[in-house]
């Protein structure tokens, strides 16, 4: 499914259903498992300063009965930010939860001025005698606010928070939630899901919603995991499609690369993902789109380019990767080329030849850093791609520098080579 095509799922409004309310064990949500729940759903939809406190119930407890305190900034009338105390209390109940256990919470909280709202949670549901006691209760002391969460509040707070679905109960997700969940996981934190759901994702791509930054999460996990080739996330798709997730990458490349700085998170994946998207872009021959969207997004918040030095730093590695990619392989099968010695910068060590290393001292030495290859180039060989070669002119993608002062050369040399190289580009359908 494209992204510009209205939504058709069975969530609200007609939107994707992310989880699946039946998968979810509420039965079995009692105790720390419903506190587990609530930790993490209040994370959710931004609590800070969230403790998960252990302790006796009632006034006679040293906190008061509570099992998770949290706090929220809201913003005040004049624009400053307030901090909202809550207090949480969980019920979990084969059954409805009794009256008792909910005025007791309400009157032990009002031994602390400080909080401002206390949520009674279940896994089950409170009787109507209990909503209409809370009710008048709130007449008397308005003060802190009393929210009662049963299951169908539950359901409805995890349908909003795949991630959380995931975290806890997998099952739950449907194959969108997954998606979202995927997603939500790369762009928040940098982090990669497992290469099952991807393969689940895949299976049901036709009936998915994959919009740019899914489509860019999913690209980043597969080369997390070791290779694009067996999902091509940037092949199934429209040229638009291509474009757009591309367009989003080069916007965002500056938070990505701050984000991956800043958390120590390995460079490669993002890199390569980012390389992938520009020569799937490069195939449908969109470059002058392209590098509009670069022009624009390496740009001050004052209009102003970046300077040279800091575009080389976010541009120069994927430049360099897309770069190395297409010689090596380009010239792999290329009469004009020695196949053998381009493919040394692939070989991986064969898993019997390294097995017994495992229990030595020293482990397998790693692969030199340096993985330059020599070049042996028959001049009087024709070009694989076409190119009018001679002795005097060699492979473009060798001859040509690539530089962010000057992209258009090397992105018409590229262009052409994926246009021969490459499957023709098609809508994606059904496989």
């Amino acid at each position: 499914m494209t992204g510009d095509e209205a939504p058709d799922g069975d969530g609200p409004n007609g939107e994707p259903k992310w989880v699946l309310p039946t998968e979810i064990p509420f039965a079995e949500l009692k105790g720390s498992a419903l506190e587990e729940c609530l930790f993490w759903l209040l994370d959710g939809i931004g609590a800070r300063d969230l403790e998960w406190r252990l302790g006796g119930i009632g006034s006679g407890a040293a906190d008061g009965g509570r099992d998770l305190e949290a706090t929220f900034y809201t913003p005040a009338p004049d624009g400053q930010m307030e901090a909202k105390r809550w207090w949480i209390e969980c019920k979990g109940r084969a059954g409805t939860v009794e009256k008792d256990a909910v005025t007791s919470a309400c009157n032990n909280v009002l031994a602390d001025g400080a909080v401002d709202c206390l949520v009674i949670a279940t896994n089950s549901t409170f009787s109507n005698p209990t909503r209409d006691w809370v009710r008048t209760w709130q007449q008397t002391f308005p003060r802190p606010q009393i929210l009662l969460w049963d299951r169908p509040v539950l359901e409805r707070m995890l349908g909003d928070q795949p991630s959380t679905v995931l975290r806890l109960f997998e099952g739950a997700l449907s194959s969108a939630g997954y998606l979202q969940a995927i997603s939500e996981r790369f762009w928040s934190l940098l982090e990669y899901s497992s290469i099952e759901r991807a393969r689940r994702i895949w299976a049901e791509r036709d009936t998915l919603e994959i919009g740019p930054m899914e489509r860019i999460a999913l690209i980043a996990n597969e080369f997390a995991h070791g290779s694009i080739d067996e999902r091509p996330w940037a092949g199934y798709c429209t040229a638009e499609q291509a474009l757009h997730a591309c367009q989003m990458a080069i916007f965002n490349l500056l938070f990505l690369y701050t984000r991956l700085v800043k958390a120590g998170v390995e460079h490669g994946p993002i890199v390569e993902a980012i390389a992938y998207l520009i020569l799937s872009t490069l195939r449908h021959d969109m470059s002058e789109r392209l590098q509009q969207a670069m022009e624009i997004a390496l740009r001050t918040e004052a209009g102003e380019p970046f300077p040279t030095k800091v575009v080389d730093l976010l541009l120069g590695p994927i430049l360099h990767s897309l770069r190395g990619d297409l010689q090596l392989v380009c010239s792999s099968d290329c009469a004009r080329f020695s196949r053998d010695d381009s493919l040394k910068h692939w070989e991986r060590r064969h898993p019997i030849e390294t097995y017994w290393s495992r229990f030595g001292r020293n482990g397998t030495p790693q692969k030199p850093a340096d993985q330059s290859y020599a070049r042996l180039e028959q001049t009087t060989e024709p070009c694989k791609v076409g190119f009018e070669l001679d002795e005097e002119r060699s492979c473009p993608l060798y001859q040509t520098e690539i530089s962010v002062e000057d992209l258009d050369a090397f992105f018409a040399i590229a262009t052409r080579v994926l246009k021969v190289r490459a499957p023709r580009p098609a809508p994606p359908g059904p496989t």
